[in-house]
């Protein structure tokens, strides 16, 4: 979950009769780049926007707008600075309130986001933005209850607010209160970027039968197909036929599935008599924390897999899988992946080996720190998840951030310590070290946000414990 993007764009600077008049140059400067803005044009804002200061340095509005770009650029103690430059001007205004918070909530200062944000609502106490967003901080504070609340002001004073509703199903699930949480969840299909998937035949509604075929199409990323494909077999056992719409990385592996067709996606799938979204399953299924399916291994490598051959270097006692980083275009990577020079730490401990098994852009992170001679690469060497699958058995332990191997690493049952950011994914619940979704895995927190210091003093205690 990410700060809301609810600034408000005034389309027209206050009437001339407000109590510090505004020259007519000014005001016209000021619409100019409000519409320049709205083009997304954001350079040429910037100037006009300047210019209207220029004409008139008591221009609240322009302050607030400039800083609105310049969070969109990242460029956040500046953004800040004009917020604040904006509020000295009209005290009293809620939206530009809320865009202080949230430009201090993505510079981790959560207690000046949370008194920005109660600052606007004691100002409007039924402004929908502005408790949206305080909710949105809130569940990033892991404060879900006061998170809860906010959404369910907001929805009552602007109902059925989409954005608002999925936001609301995420903190239910972080909750672990699985029976609202799942059925809430159903709303990310009326978001404009997640379109309903449309087939020739009937969503599925829980319909049973041994006649009966389903189609289970994937959604959203590769370790959530890992993380939820453990109800294909269920499905199974109580229809006729179930075929599965992988991504085309995943076949293979997938294709250890008992009694299920898998399909790469992009290939024409099958007609069958219903079709279901993967993430729609654990719903139909009833699932809530007592009842996971946590039969492990659900996944393994096909037999005919040829993975690479561990080198384990002489007096290597605890062979230890690496991964520091995640797609980059991952809502909250700026959050999860780390550098490799994090991991280093546990390179000096006696008996220790490393290996690597980062993928993607962040593979050549080994030879630019210099690590080559404490993290062997086998990134490099796997080809899909299947030679992952195969080869992962051959460590003793697996260090990772949040991604798809440690799903894999869990679905297959190997030890895993996952490393957590202040405010996790929804899955991993709050305040445990385990998880019902995977027995093999241990989780580490940061107990601040950034605090990444504790969490590797930890992580690097509990691998010398281990050797």
């Amino acid at each position: 979950m990410t700060p809301a993007d609810l600034a408000e764009l005034p389309v027209r600077p206050p009437a001339p009769t407000a109590p510090a008049p505004i020259p007519e140059n000014a005001r016209q400067a000021f619409l100019a780049a409000s519409q320049a803005q709205k083009k997304g044009e954001q350079a040429e804002a910037l100037k006009l926007y300047q210019r209207a200061l220029e004409l008139h340095s008591e221009f609240p509005d322009a302050y607030n707008n400039i800083g609105v770009i310049l969070r969109a650029q990242e460029k956040l103690p500046a953004a800040a600075a004009c917020f604040r430059r904006a509020l000295a001007l009209r005290a009293d205004s809620a939206s530009m309130l809320s865009n202080l918070g949230n430009v201090l909530w993505q510079m981790l200062r959560f207690e000046e986001s949370a008194a920005a944000f109660r600052r606007a609502v004691e100002i409007e106490p039924t402004r929908p933005e502005t408790l949206h967003n305080l909710g949105l901080l809130l569940h990033s504070m892991g404060e879900y209850e006061g998170a809860l609340d906010c959404f369910t002001k907001s929805l009552a004073a602007k109902p059925n607010t989409v954005d608002v509703l999925w936001d609301r199903s995420l903190t239910r699930l972080a909750m672990g209160d699985y029976e609202r949480g799942w059925t809430e969840y159903e709303v990310r299909f009326r978001l404009a970027h997640n379109p309903t998937r449309r087939f020739p035949f009937p969503l599925w509604e829980g319909q049973e039968g041994r006649t009966l075929s389903l189609l289970v199409h994937h959604e959203q990323g590769l370790g959530d197909t890992i993380h939820f494909c453990r109800y294909l077999p269920l499905l199974r056992a109580r229809l006729g036929r179930v075929v599965f719409e992988s991504q085309p990385e995943l076949v293979r592996l997938l294709q250890t599935l008992h009694g299920v067709e898998i399909v790469p996606f992009g290939q024409e799938v099958p007609r069958c008599d219903y079709h279901v979204s993967l993430l729609s399953l654990p719903r139909y299924f009833k699932t809530d924390l007592s009842n996971i399916p946590t039969e492990v291994p659900y996944l393994s490598a096909p037999r005919d897999t040829v993975a690479p051959v561990l080198r384990r270097p002489s007096g290597t006692k605890l062979a230890v899988g690496i991964v520091w980083a995640g797609k980059p275009t991952h809502n909250n990577d700026k959050n999860r992946s780390l550098s490799l020079d994090r991991f280093l730490c546990l390179a000096d401990i006696p008996g220790v080996a490393l290996y690597s098994l980062q993928k993607g852009l962040r593979t050549p992170d080994i030879e630019t720190t210099g690590a080559e001679a404490l993290v062997q690469d086998l990134g490099s060497q796997l080809n899909d998840f299947a030679e992952t699958a195969a080869l992962l058995p051959q460590l003793d332990l697996i260090v990772s951030v949040d991604t798809a191997i440690v799903h894999l690493a869990g679905a297959i049952g190997i030890p895993t310590f996952l490393l957590l950011p202040f405010t996790p994914d929804w899955r991993w619940l709050n305040c445990r070290e385990d998880t019902p979704w995977y027995p093999s895995l241990r989780l580490f927190r940061q107990p601040k946000p950034s605090d990444w210091d504790t969490v590797f003093a930890e992580v690097r205690e509990a691998v010398a414990a281990l050797v």
